[in-house]
């Protein structure tokens, strides 16, 4: 499966948004796998990544906890079945989890079609984590958060990281991707007024040379709350976009590489209103899972499952509801990343 080519699909304006909404019913109704699991299993970093809130040291102090084996068994119990993806590592970084490999291989076991570890890869690199043993555990992905692709930005953006261990992590990569030629290599990086510049030329390029990347993402800087960046002004994005992003955007296409990227006019609609069907489609299909939180407010893994929960609170009446009425489609504030898949 290309969970891409699915993510392309869902973006897509060409597509109604009542055939979106009625395909989401259907597959709903007939217990097709639709949601995406977004863990955090530690609440913790080993960075102070400038654009992030674990830079403050009093969001810090309300960061803590990990998910235990017998949480993760009751979450695996009632979500797994019913999730098309799991992402492991949303806000915080996984690989301070000593069981990651666990987390991989109960996902697999599951047949979860597409499992995906985001990192900053520190620890990768350091040998505090294999890969390999991830990927042969059943890993599809990896997405790497790289926030400059010079020593000097990436280092002042990623406060405890150290540019020579990622090019540790790239040889790791590499020496990954030639035993499993099918494994994912993803890029993350999120786009402000410092580090905007290392997307022009080849400056980006070069740090990969002799790695095959299969997807980029750029994600404009969001405003996280207290953190130690401040600047979210998006003029000097859009004045340099087609020298930054629009340079990325075009290597990808020279090279193959899936690019999801904000199209100019999109830069000022990071943190608006989402439309109606992507609210419906986000509250049905977005489920995150840390120490603390698990899919809704309402839901108990313990007791719940999919199935119970939305047999409880009429969610396929809901859904057809929204197929067909305008009024059913609430819209809900979203800081997710408005983006064109590529």
């Amino acid at each position: 499966m290309n969970i891409y080519r699915i993510l392309h699909l869902v973006a897509s304006r060409r597509i109604p948004a009542s055939v979106k909404l009625l395909g989401l019913c259907m597959m709903h109704l007939v217990g097709r796998r639709t949601i995406g699991i977004f863990m955090d299993p530690v609440l913790s970093c080993n960075l102070r990544c400038r654009m992030c809130y674990f830079s403050d040291a009093e969001k810090r102090k309300s960061m803590h906890g990990m998910i235990t084996g017998s949480r993760l068994d009751a979450v695996a119990r009632a979500l797994y079945p019913r999730a098309l993806k799991l992402q492991i590592g949303c806000g915080a970084e996984p690989t301070l989890y000593r069981n990651l490999a666990g987390i991989v291989r109960q996902g697999h076991a599951y047949g979860i079609p597409y499992i995906s570890l985001t990192t900053n890869g520190q620890l990768i690199a350091s040998g505090y984590v294999s890969l390999i043993d991830l990927v042969r555990a059943g890993l599809n992905e990896i997405t790497v958060s790289v926030h400059g692709t010079s020593r000097k930005i990436y280092e002042e953006m990623m406060p405890g990281a150290t540019f020579d261990r990622l090019s540790g992590l790239i040889d790791c990569l590499i020496d990954v991707k030639s035993e499993f030629p099918g494994f994912k290599i993803r890029i993350n990086y999120t786009v402000n007024s410092m580090n905007m510049y290392d997307l022009q030329g080849d400056c980006f390029w070069t740090l990969w040379k002799g790695l095959e990347l299969d997807i980029v993402q750029l994600r404009p800087v969001q405003d996280m709350g207290r953190t130690d960046w401040n600047d979210f002004d998006m003029v000097s994005l859009k004045e340099n976009y087609d020298s930054t992003i629009g340079n990325i955007i075009r290597g990808c296409k020279e090279r193959g590489i899936t690019c999801i990227a904000p199209g100019r006019e999109q830069l000022d609609e990071v943190a608006t209103l989402q439309d109606g069907v992507s609210s419906v489609i986000e509250d049905i299909t977005y489920c995150y899972v840390s120490p603390e939180e698990c899919y809704k407010s309402d839901f108990n893994p313990d007791n719940d499952t999919y199935e119970s929960y939305h047999r409880r609170n009429a969610t396929a009446i809901k859904l057809l509801k929204s197929v067909w009425s305008r009024k059913e489609r609430m819209r809900n504030a979203s800081k997710k990343l408005n983006y064109d898949v590529k």
